[in-house]
C-alpha cells in the first residue's frame, strides 16, 4: 500500500516539474510553487508580465484513464479551495493587487514512462 502513494506522490510531483518547465517556455515568470493558505493549496503561481496576469495553476498528472481526464478532478469544491488560497496570494503580495487573475489547469496525461501529452487550459474555472 505505501508503494502505492509513493508512486502517486512522484507522478503529482514529476507532473508539476513538467508543467513549470511548459510554462517558463511560455515566457511566464515563476512566482511560488505549492502556495498554501488556510489550508488550501495552489500548485504553482506564475506572472505575465505583458499583460500583468498572475496566473494560479492547479496541476493534475495521471498514468491512466480509469479515473477520466486528469482535469476533470478538479471539482467545484477544489476550484473554491484554490480561489481561497489565490485570495491568501494577493493579500500575501500587495504589489500585485492591480494585477489580473486568472486559473488555469495543467492536465498531463503519461502514455509511457517517457511519453505523455500535456493540455493547458487557461481560465479553466
Amino acid at each position: 500500500m505505501i508503494d502505492f502513494f509513493e508512486k502517486r506522490r512522484n507522478l503529482g510531483k514529476t507532473g508539476e516539474k513538467i508543467a513549470m518547465n511548459f510554462l517558463k517556455n511560455k515566457n511566464l515568470t515563476f512566482l511560488k510553487k505549492n502556495f498554501i493558505f488556510m489550508r488550501c493549496e495552489i500548485d504553482l503561481i506564475f506572472l505575465n508580465k505583458e499583460t500583468r496576469t498572475i496566473i494560479f495553476v492547479e496541476v493534475k498528472t495521471r498514468a491512466n484513464k480509469n479515473y477520466g481526464e486528469p482535469e476533470d478532478s478538479v471539482t467545484f469544491y477544489k476550484q473554491r479551495n484554490i480561489q481561497k488560497a489565490a485570495y491568501g496570494f494577493m493579500i500575501k503580495y500587495p504589489k500585485y493587487e492591480s494585477y489580473d487573475i486568472r486559473f488555469d489547469i495543467i492536465s498531463i496525461m503519461f502514455e509511457s514512462e517517457k511519453e505523455y501529452k500535456i493540455s493547458h487550459i487557461e481560465e479553466a474555472f
